[in-house]
């Protein structure tokens, strides 16, 4: 499930792109990108990633006022109070979203620290954490136009005082202190289980991502990954559905060899290429998954392909949100919002977890080089396939 669905216009795409990067870098997980790759559906694949996402941002502009794609977005995000508005040029709101709280980046020039972009992420964590109201806001005049003062303001009373009571905020202290409580927890969990070999690899965690094989007429074909439902994420070229294969999945549990029959249960809608499998014998239990946001990643950051404790490839972060043209049955197809990595990957490999210095999935392999691998980031895999994370 993302944090931020993005709603704009085609034509202010270079001009949201800086505000998806600098959210991500703020440590939400954005959808934004209307790229939808050749074999998808746009409207399906759209609409998934707008039920799916926590909260939905809508950039209005001159071209988006207009568009109705960009008001129907924002009227799914307003209908379950989940809309955080903002303003990319001076103009005048359809009447039904004038009654919201707006934030004005009208002339932004990528300034994290700027009011209007610090509203912007005060109102997404709001409707993160459940305490976002559909208000008026000073951000807005009458009219429908921004005011200057950028950031999001709560709505108040007739003497200003904000409305909100004094209960609200109690339980709003409670429910951040438990927050942190637990991520402190998680994190001396995390801290406890980390073992580093010499050259900085993860030697050994806890929780360890399972991973599996794809098995086609007896052949190893490539790697797939257990979700916590017991289902396995994999590559739909390593499957080879289109030739009605059957297709068995292998893996390790308590030092022994099992294996079981398996079907496609579905494809990815946003991260092309993907298949979600379910075994005909289900493994009976619920597997680790950590996930860390491959956009939070840093070139030089190191990181490696896993495919068991005693084969894991190491390599750094070379390029985030990178692109890459394949070669398929109906033509070239260009892939984005790809992860590259420096380690070298082989026959087989695709489908297998890339994993960061702490243990936590950012990818899973696509593709690869002599040089470096293509990985599609997890954020877009965990959107296509929420069930199986649930």
């Amino acid at each position: 499930m993302t944090d931020v669905f993005i709603s704009y216009a085609n034509e202010d795409r270079s001009r949201v792109q800086p505000i998806a990067e600098a959210l991500v870098r703020q440590g939400f997980s954005v959808w934004w990108d209307r790229k939808i790759v050749a074999g998808q559906q746009f409207d399906q694949a759209i609409e998934q990633a707008l039920d799916t996402a926590k909260c939905v941002v809508v950039c209005w502009s001159m071209h988006s006022i207009g568009s109705e794609w960009v008001k129907n977005e924002a009227a799914a995000g307003a209908e379950r109070n989940a809309l955080v508005p903002l303003f990319l040029d001076d103009v005048r709101l359809p009447l039904e979203f004038r009654r919201r709280q707006t934030v004005s980046l009208v002339g932004w020039n990528s300034d994290e620290a700027h009011p209007g972009f610090a509203g912007l992420c005060e109102g997404i964590r709001a409707v993160l954490l459940g305490t976002s109201t559909p208000s008026e806001s000073k951000g807005v005049d009458s009219s429908g136009r921004p005011h200057d003062d950028g950031a999001v303001s709560p709505a108040r009373g007739a003497a200003g005082q904000p409305r909100r009571s004094w209960l609200n905020a109690i339980i709003a202290g409670i429910v951040i202190l438990a927050i942190g409580i637990g991520g402190f927890i998680a994190y001396q969990r995390s801290e406890d289980s980390d073992r580093r070999t010499s050259d900085g690899r993860v030697a050994k965690l806890s929780a360890q991502p399972v991973t599996a094989q794809i098995v086609v007429e007896g052949i190893t074909r490539s790697h797939g990954v257990f979700t916590p439902s017991g289902d396995v994420l994999a590559m739909e070229h390593g499957v080879d559905t289109d030739r009605r294969r059957g297709v068995e999945v292998v893996w390790q549990a308590d030092g022994q060899t099992r294996r079981s029959a398996a079907i496609v249960a579905k494809r990815a809608a946003l991260a092309d290429g993907v298949v979600l499998l379910k075994l005909r014998s289900a493994p009976g239990q619920r597997y680790p998954f950590p996930v860390r946001i491959a956009a939070t990643l840093q070139p030089g950051e190191p990181v490696q392909r896993y495919l068991s404790d005693s084969d894991r490839a190491p390599g750094t972060v070379k390029q985030l949100f990178g692109e890459m043209t394949v070669h398929g049955n109906d033509g070239p197809v260009k892939v984005n919002r790809l992860l590259i990595t420096t380690q070298i990957a082989g026959p087989g490999d695709s489908g297998a977890p890339v994993l960061d210095a702490r243990g936590n999935i950012v990818g899973l392999v696509y593709g690869a080089s002599q040089t470096e691998t293509v990985s599609i980031m997890i954020e877009d895999v965990k959107a296509s396939f929420s069930e199986a994370f649930n």
